[in-house]
């Protein structure tokens, strides 16, 4: 099933919220330095799969195949 755009949207912004509550977490003080590396592999995880959707809606946009 091709996704539709809006869909995409509504993906890439539960991505975006999911990564700021990670990025939040990571200003806590009182973390410990294996915890900031866990948020951080977390966040670049996330990131890459962000790339992935927004590149998705470019080919949905591009008329190819997702």
């Amino acid at each position: 099933m091709k996704k539709t755009i809006p869909h995409l949207f509504a993906e890439i912004t539960a991505r975006l919220e999911d990564l700021h509550s990670i990025a939040v977490e990571g200003q806590r003080a009182d973390n410990a330095p294996d915890m900031q590396a866990v948020l951080a592999l977390h966040l670049r995880a996330g990131l890459a799969a962000l790339d992935g959707t927004v590149r998705g809606v470019a080919k949905v946009l591009d008329g190819g195949a997702q």
